[in-house]
């Protein structure tokens, strides 16, 4: 298939959406035929589809040349790659097969552009995507110093190589601003800080657009920023969580020997546990799933046990607000100075914790039920809207849904402005 052939499925609107993107001017007045040709032409040209697919990932690009050869099956470790691809414009999951497939005029200048120097440029922007993802994903905003010793590991280059590279990338593509201290109104900020720069700070666009920055630098503090392995950067871009990560590697094992759950299924459900954790959420979101698809335990023993496995990949799950730290890590370093306290993140978090209260405090942990939580009025109607409301003083958690009815987290709706 041409990409003109899969562009003609999208409608005009749709169209010049994309034109505008590509920043292609004077579209508007165009037919759809025409428009579907400049926004071909613009694409598969040399420049443009080197630029693309130079920051392709090392797994992405080895299926790109797969799929260049003939239709590939996507095997559950590759499907985050075909959807890159995919969304990258690269390329299409053929119907009913589910193979994917490059547009065959992108990939004839692929192969003309295909050289060693290609190659080179590949590795190194390829490497700075994984990085980039991990950025994107566990700090959000950070000193490009920290993006380098990163990048490092893999590329030998200088920092100011490095932030060259980047913005080569173009902002469509890394979704993140080089911007310096002043630009951003922190020019006050302490240099003692670990979000301080003697040079710039790369920030992840969505955080000024959805109006989160405050909220996480917030909840982030003074914590320092994790600095990744190669392995663990690898990992998470590829496999989108740690698999590497014991608590995850138990889960793994449990779900399949325990449960009877096939490997595939395993992963998913592992993926599955991490970005509950990195929400904010509790086990009893994934219990509840679990329920919602018909998966049973053979006895309560089975439960108890799982119940812990699941803890503990909770508890080792890395997530934004601790710049990158699992809450373990960071428990392990409030022990030195004492026990922490305990706060519950939402009302099902303080309804196990007032239940668990006694246990945990003979524990030594100190426990803090209202911790986090916000007292708010609401009203409702015990009679129907048509009878007389009834107001009352409520607590909301930092997880809860918002009050409001926006369907967001009340930490990322309402709450943030508290």
């Amino acid at each position: 298939m041409q990409l003109k052939e899969k562009l003609a499925e999208s409608t005009k609107q749709e169209l010049l959406e994309l034109a505008r993107s590509f920043e292609l001017r004077r579209c508007s007045g165009l037919k759809k035929d025409l428009l579907i040709d400049r926004i071909a032409t613009y694409f598969c040209s040399e420049e443009i589809v080197r630029s693309r697919l130079a920051c392709l990932t090392k797994e992405e690009m080895n299926l790109y040349r797969k799929a260049c050869i003939s239709p590939t099956a996507v095997s559950i470790n590759e499907v985050g790659n075909g959807i890159q691809l995919y969304l990258y414009r690269l390329g299409y999951f053929e119907d009913p097969t589910d193979d994917f497939c490059v547009f065959e005029d992108v990939a004839n200048v692929f192969r003309s552009i295909d050289d060693e120097s290609f190659r080179k440029e590949n590795v190194q922007k390829g490497w700075m995507m994984k990085c980039l993802h991990f950025f994107i994903g566990y700090y959000g905003i950070a000193p490009v110093e920290v993006i380098y010793e990163m990048f490092n590991q893999r590329v030998k280059c200088t920092l100011a190589e490095m932030i060259e590279l980047v913005e080569e990338m173009g902002i469509d593509i890394t979704e993140s601003f080089i911007l310096s201290m002043d630009e951003l109104g922190m020019q006050d900020w302490p240099k003692d800080t670990p979000l301080y720069s003697d040079n710039v700070l790369l920030l992840h666009i969505p955080l000024l657009e959805n109006d989160e920055l405050d909220y996480l630098l917030t909840q982030q503090m003074d914590k320092e920023f994790f600095i990744p392995s190669r392995i663990i950067i690898d990992e998470i871009s590829r496999n989108h969580y740690e698999v590497s990560e014991l608590a995850y590697k138990k889960l793994e094992v449990f779900l399949i020997k325990k449960m009877g759950i096939n490997y595939e299924q395993a992963v998913t459900w592992c993926l599955q546990v991490w970005a509950s954790s990195y929400e904010g959420n509790t086990p009893t979101d994934i219990l509840k799933r679990m329920t919602e698809a018909d998966i049973s335990f053979d006895s309560d023993k089975v439960v108890n046990e799982f119940v812990g496995v699941l803890m503990n990949a909770y508890n080792n799950t890395r997530i934004k607000e601790n710049r990158g730290h699992k809450p373990d890590e960071l428990s392990n370093q409030l022990f030195k100075g004492g026990m922490p306290t305990i706060v519950p993140g939402s009302s099902n978090a303080a309804a196990l914790l007032k239940e668990a209260g006694p246990q945990l405090e003979a524990m030594g942990f100190p426990i803090d039920i209202n911790g986090g939580a916000e007292t708010i009025q609401t009203s409702f109607y015990p009679n129907g809207l048509n009878g007389n409301s009834v107001k009352e003083d409520r607590k909301v958690y930092p997880n809860d849904p918002c009050p409001c009815g926006s369907g967001k987290k009340y930490k990322k709706c309402c709450g943030k402005f508290k």
